[in-house]
């Protein structure tokens, strides 16, 4: 894990401009000879040089925590006592005192895009009579609270995002700019990250009464098994929100979250061509049925471990079975039947133990068919069809450059090609460093590249997510990528490129193509080559239309599909952040299928570790560490239990 010094370090070096020497995508030596020639030969209308700079480094404006702007405290100028620092502007970039804190590093992004969007009309620089509306706290999250404009976790209902979201603010007399999607993101993703919020449930457990027990579970399970056909009932699970009901989350409004992140989950783990929604199963729909040949989840699967060994699995459902911590065996009547019926030993799973185990890492990467023990480079050529040589000299290939990535410490190409086996896209984004690079701005085709980010369309339209090293390993995060929602910073494969691309895929505003045209000359470019410059890089507009037609044609079909909303955050990763934070007693008691009070009252029964949920909260790998035994022992007096065997081999363990 990377250290704060480490951060500290790293974010100081984004400020370099982009600088490549040649090397080539894949295996090619290099993807154009770039021949010199006369100066008739070069590119330009008139034979002159123009010698146009590449742009300057990120600005505190632009990216606070990219920009390394941090300003103690003590620095605030405060002369006439009015408790606003004098130098600061309407726009200026907010206060950042620790570096080393996801949440207040996230805030000042979200406060940043508000300040630099809004801030000559509502900035705190402004006294109350000059703000317009009278507001003058927009770069203030706290305060936007307190008036009801941010509803912490629900950005899809927060005045500020709804504003922004349609457009009205800032407003189309200010004749600012409309606020890109992407920095809407960002504040959005602060809104509804439970991570940032310790404390707060937004209202979501004022549902205190509900009770859904294992008995009830499988006894559920077992009855709908019984109406399927016997060779469907094979392959035939189930999903279960019950635990969050029992929490206490009430089953027409907030758990619908949960929902969302169920349909879109199943969905973007899928290699199917289509779409499928699960069925409800109950009227309180908090059991959702699938049939794993809808997802391609019947079939046989490798899983490479932690350890470089591999595991095989029968399919796909086994494979999650073996990584989620919660999916414990059942014996009882209704369990036994579910397990005859559908002849595996956990038919049914809680949602967000599935998500939090299905959606990260080699798991996550084998459930979409991606050999992590190959590269990404063959990936693309072997499983996509897509020689990315050929395109660029056939320019059939879309690039943009840019030094002001939101998300990277080093600067970065995107590039987009279509997928010939079948119906899709795939873009990549390489970062890369300037100490081993020449500039881009000089050679606009080649480059080393430091790390490679790839998004491509799934059979079915989703995205799916891969993170690549230097030399094209796969891997399951990234250090080079920033993602202020981990605790460690790394963004991680598919959590946080799912919460990025919540909204679809980002445009990127091309740095690039300008510049390089106006240094053709120096740079060697002949005609030919400063025609494929054209074609490769196209004008910002052009690039932003093709951006928005893949999103549109693929992912946001699919997700309307799906059955999830494109507006608001992302569900998956709201629901992996949600279940990853410290847990009430309500969340354990739901995982434990017993009321809170329930709980309550056993919890000296339990592990004298857990007694800390009376009056506080407890880290989730805590309470993993003795959900099993938990479970075992208060399951007790159900008429389904967890498998005896199994209770005494965690028992034993824990005695150790």
């Amino acid at each position: 894990m990377r250290t704060p010094k480490d951060l500290e370090d790293s974010v100081k070096k984004v400020n370099k401009l982009i600088n490549f020497r040649a090397f080539s995508i894949g295996a090619s030596a290099a993807l154009l000879a770039l021949a010199c020639g006369s100066s008739d030969d070069k590119g330009g209308t008139d034979g002159t040089e123009q010698n146009v700079t590449p742009p300057p480094p990120e600005t505190c404006e632009q990216n606070p925590l990219l920009a390394q702007c941090t300003r103690d405290v003590a620095d605030v100028e405060d002369d006439n006592g009015d408790g606003v620092d004098d130098a600061k502007q309407p726009t200026t970039a907010p206060v950042i005192t620790d570096t080393s804190n996801p949440a207040a590093l996230a805030r000042a992004d979200a406060e940043n895009v508000l300040a630099t969007n809004c801030g000559s009309c509502h900035g705190s620089a402004l006294q109350l009579d000059e703000a317009s509306g009278g507001m003058n706290y927009i770069d203030d999250i706290d305060q936007l609270v307190e008036t009801g404009k941010i509803i912490p976790l629900n950005s899809k209902e927060s005045r500020i995002i709804e504003r922004m979201r349609e457009g009205s603010m800032p407003p189309p007399s200010s004749q600012r700019p409309r606020v890109s999607d992407d920095q809407i993101d960002v504040v959005a993703q602060f809104i509804d990250n439970p991570r940032f919020w310790p404390g707060i449930d937004a209202g979501d457990a004022s549902c205190p009464d509900q009770l859904f027990t294992f008995d009830d579970l499988y006894k559920e399970v077992a009855n709908d098994l019984q109406d399927q056909d016997a060779d469907d009932a094979l392959t035939t699970r189930y999903i279960s929100l019950t635990n969050r009901f029992t929490a206490g989350i009430c089953k027409d409004t907030a758990l619908d979250r949960e929902r969302n992140a169920l349909f879109k989950m199943v969905n973007m783990l899928s290699t199917e061509t289509t779409v499928v929604q699960p069925e409800p199963v109950n009227p309180d729909e908090t059991i959702y049925r699938i049939n794993l040949e809808d997802y391609g989840w019947d079939l046989p699967v490798t899983v490479v471990n932690a350890d470089g060994s591999t595991t095989d699995f029968t399919d796909k459902w086994e494979a999650i079975i073996a990584n989620d911590q919660y999916a414990v065996p059942f014996v009882g009547d209704d369990a036994d039947d579910a397990v005859a019926d559908s002849n595996t030993t956990v038919p049914v799973l809680f949602a967000d133990s599935l998500l939090d185990a299905a959606t990260i890492g080699n798991l996550y990467y084998a459930l979409i068919d991606v050999n992590v023990q190959d590269t990404l480079d063959n990936f693309i050529l072997n499983d996509l069809d897509i020689d990315v040589v050929q395109n660029l000299d056939d320019e059939d290939q879309v690039r943009a450059g840019t030094t002001k990535s939101r998300i990277s410490r080093q600067d970065r190409v995107v590039q987009r090609d279509e997928i010939n086996v079948r119906q899709g896209v795939l873009w990549q984004s390489f970062d890369f460093e300037d100490d081993a690079n020449d500039s881009i701005f000089e050679d606009p085709f080649n480059f080393a590249e430091g790390g490679t980010e790839a998004i491509f369309t799934l059979p079915n339209g989703l995205f799916g997510f891969i993170i690549a090293d230097a030399a094209s390993a796969i891997v399951e995060d990234s250090d080079i990528l920033l993602d202020t929602n981990q605790n460690n910073f790394r963004a991680v494969t598919s959590i946080s490129c799912s919460n990025c691309h919540a909204q679809g895929l980002i445009p990127v505003v091309d740095e690039v193509r300008d510049i390089a045209l106006a240094n053709a000359i120096s740079s060697g470019l002949n005609n030919d080559e400063v025609e494929q410059l054209r074609n490769i890089y196209p004008e910002p507009a052009e690039f932003a239309r093709i951006v928005e037609g893949d999103s549109t044609r693929f992912f946001k079909g699919a997700l309307s599909e799906a059955g999830v909303t494109v507006e608001g955050g992302d569900p998956v990763s709201q629901t992996f952040f949600r279940f990853d934070q410290d847990i009430r007693l309500e969340d354990a008691a739901g995982d434990l299928g017993l009321r809170p009070d329930e709980l309550e009252q056993n919890l000296n029964d339990l592990n004298p570790e857990l007694g800390v949920l009376r009056d506080s909260s407890l880290d989730r790998d805590d309470f993993t560490q003795f959900y099993v035994d938990s479970l075992c022992i208060l399951s007790i007096v159900n008429e389904n239990q967890p498998d005896p065997n199994l209770c005494a081999d965690v028992a034993a363990q824990l005695a150790q």
